[in-house]
């Protein structure tokens, strides 16, 4: 007899959902639109449904389902079960998301943070799979991480561990939206990137970039990696100053950790080699000399479908005989 773990991807725009086996193959996948107005019971109503569209699509007996992932923003409870707090989806204070949608769908259910649950989902199914210690640095809106040692997640005592956005890499820098300054985030994420650009064209940085804010009203982290594949000066600028704080970062990371290696993810993993070039170009300049280099970086591989992947695996990890 089969089973299989349901992964479950909770966004402020959709939720995603996969029906997984144990070698971590999706056999089916679905998604729906995030009902954020319909607060906490629309949410968890959603996902319950989703998941339940799984099985009839898959014809999979409930009873084969060992249980069921859950990837969430935070802040998280994950003891206990419990969404925090959620920025984009109002009235999810405190929620017991864990053990409603158990309830619901009559399946033990575990809670993790969606970075957590990617970087999972790579090393899994992904570009980690053939390696014990992973890093998963995922640039988007912020700069999203997961850690895993061992083939297991690290969360550190509090539940706060591999918030590796906020490690300080300028100290007294640009003044981040957790209160510190200098963090990575503000230096590498796409949002950030893309501010900074702006700022320059509008202290009167000719080119490319100016062109595009003249034509659009706005310059995206997009705009910057390809004025900067085409030969721009400033983008070009803005780009390697971002490139080697990530560095900085990814060596940062390997005092830390001595991970087998650091995968990049999210929106400006797309830029491919044009990021992963002259990253690992600063990696070595930034790189310490008492020993050879032995982490290396990769780009991620499995694209929006690591969230809800390693949503299931974390459910295969908690649940499996």
């Amino acid at each position: 007899m089969s089973q299989y773990c349901i992964g479950i991807d909770l966004g402020g725009t959709f939720i995603k959902a996969a029906l997984v086996d144990e070698e971590m193959t999706l056999r089916a996948q679905a998604a729906a639109p995030t009902p954020a107005d319909r607060g906490p019971d629309g949410v968890i109503e959603t996902m319950a449904a989703t998941a339940e569209g799984l099985l009839v699509e898959g014809g999979i007996d409930p009873r084969d389902v060992l249980g069921v992932g859950i990837g969430s923003p935070g802040p998280l409870d994950l003891e206990n079960g419990l969404v925090i707090g959620m920025p984009n989806i109002p009235g999810f204070d405190n929620v017991p998301i864990r053990d409603r949608l158990a309830a619901r769908l009559a399946a033990p259910a575990v809670l993790e943070n969606d970075a957590n649950a990617a970087a999972l989902g790579e090393f899994l199914a992904g570009s980690g799979r053939d390696v014990e210690h992973m890093v998963l640095l995922t640039l988007g809106t912020g700069l999203g991480s997961g850690i895993i040692i061992a083939g297991r997640l690290l969360h550190g005592a509090h539940g706060l561990g591999g918030e590796l956005g906020h490690l300080i890499v300028q100290p007294g820098g640009e003044p981040c939206g957790c209160g510190q300054r200098g963090c990575l985030e503000r230096y590498t994420s796409a949002t950030y990137l893309a501010r900074y650009a702006r700022r320059l064209v509008e202290q009167g940085r000719g080119g490319a970039l100016a062109d595009v804010f003249a034509r659009t009203g706005e310059i995206t982290s997009k705009d910057v990696a390809e004025a900067a594949g085409a030969g721009d000066e400033l983008a070009g600028e803005v780009w390697d100053r971002a490139v080697r704080h990530l560095a900085i970062g990814c060596v940062n990371v390997c005092r830390i950790l001595d991970p087998d290696l650091i995968v990049l993810g999210g929106g400006m993993a797309k830029a491919g080699d044009d990021l992963l070039d002259p990253l690992r170009e600063h990696f070595r300049r930034e790189h310490w000399n008492l020993a050879e280099i032995r982490t290396a970086l990769a780009l991620a591989s499995l694209g929006n479908d690591a969230g809800v992947l390693g949503a299931a695996g974390v459910a295969w990890q908690r649940f499996a005989p």
